[in-house]
């Protein structure tokens, strides 16, 4: 980039090694233009340094990108005073990686990608920035130019461009995800209450009507829940225990006596529990379901506790049992139900761990993120 040197009263026009001024001739208009009033025309920032880190040039547009002019500091003062940060938009540039101080240094460099924040550009801007030395016409380095090109525009297009990248991508993985959940919602919910039904109705055989008498009003029972639950998995696949008290109403619901039978259960939390999104919610619900379903048909315990806490960021569950346990290496992968609870804390970014053994009963824990659906995954689509 052009630069100025006064020797006396004759102006020399300094250029990168190898450039020119086309059409330069004694006389002529073209060569009755100075340096310094070429810089002032550019749209670029164009910013000249002697070899010592002087400023000599500071053109219009430079002094609009950076938001401010020439300063009488060392170089290793530039990141902090123009506010001139890494991509990552936090961390100041290295002095050292300035293009116009690797300039001086002699180096040329090509489209560094620099973030300009300060007092003056509150909002920030984006630069594209070039550096090259100068030299003199016996080819001695005297200086080095940077030019800054705002970059703001092509960059927020980006920025939009892969926002709709991630949003598609979010897209498809909830679409997937969803599909894996209504797998698990068919089995923990409906199967299992025309499971019961039918166990109900093929113990009916053989009984006199009387006997049988129950049996038949405990498979209608059932049957009717679950057309209730087919119900409530059309409406969105979620209990509506759920939306009208919360996961924590919905767990003192499903914890109750009158549902539970001879199982008793403990249901500890924290009070006050805030809401969770919705997916949460009804996971955490589903997970807590299926874990007191196998305690009641597999475990012969007659007790159990259920807790739900929040610790900082993340949701803890925790269902544990008295009863006889299994073997986890040979039990576990067999049990769909299982798999599932560890399936559904996956899909969630969160973990399951399943401690049993026989005689020692059974101890599920589940450590999910809080759920950022209304924050996290908002933020991404709208970035």
């Amino acid at each position: 980039m052009t630069g100025r040197q006064v020797e006396g009263d004759e102006e020399t026009i300094i250029m990168p090694a190898g450039a020119r001024l086309p059409g330069r001739k004694s006389g002529s208009a073209l060569g009755e233009i100075r340096a310094h009033d070429l810089l002032q025309c550019l749209s670029d920032g164009v910013v000249v340094a002697d070899i010592t880190g002087g400023f000599r040039e500071f053109n219009p547009a430079a002094v609009a990108v950076l938001g401010q002019g020439a300063v009488n500091e060392p170089a290793e003062n530039w990141p902090k005073t123009y506010g001139l940060y890494l991509p990552d938009m936090t961390t100041l540039f290295p002095h050292e990686q300035l293009p116009l101080v690797r300039a001086l240094g002699g180096e040329t460099t090509q489209e560094v990608e620099m973030y300009v924040r300060n007092k003056h550009v509150p909002d920030g801007k984006w630069l594209r920035v070039r550096g090259s030395p100068i030299f003199d016409a016996q080819g001695r380095q005297i200086g080095a130019a940077a030019v800054f090109r705002d970059d703001t525009e092509r960059k927020q297009a980006e920025q939009a461009l892969e926002a709709e990248r991630r949003f598609l991508r979010h897209l498809i993985q909830t679409q997937d995800r969803d599909r894996q959940l209504t797998a698990f919602d068919l089995h923990d919910g409906l199967v299992q209450l025309m499971t019961g039904s039918l166990m109900r109705l093929e113990a009916h055989r053989g009984k006199p009507a009387a006997a049988a008498e129950e049996d038949l009003q405990i498979a209608t029972n059932l049957l009717r829940d679950a057309i209730d639950e087919a119900r409530r998995m059309i409406g969105g696949l979620r209990p509506p225990e759920i939306d009208e008290k919360g996961v924590v109403g919905a767990i003192e619901y499903l914890a109750a006596p009158r549902n539970q039978g001879k199982l008793k259960i403990v249901f500890v939390h924290d009070a006050p529990f805030e809401r969770l999104s919705a997916l949460q919610e009804t996971t955490i619900f589903r997970i807590v379901q299926e874990a007191l379903h196998n305690v009641e048909r597999h475990s012969g315990s007659d007790r159990a506790r259920v807790v739900l806490q929040r610790n900082g960021d993340t949701i803890y569950v925790e269902i544990r049992d008295w009863g006889k346990g299994f073997d986890t290496t040979t039990t576990r992968m067999r049990r769909f139900g299982l798999r599932g609870i560890e399936e559904r804390s996956r899909l969630l970014g969160g973990t399951a761990q399943i401690e049993s053994s026989p005689t020692q009963g059974t101890v599920i824990r589940v450590t999910l993120p809080l759920d950022a659906a209304s924050s996290q995954e908002v933020i991404e689509t709208e970035s």
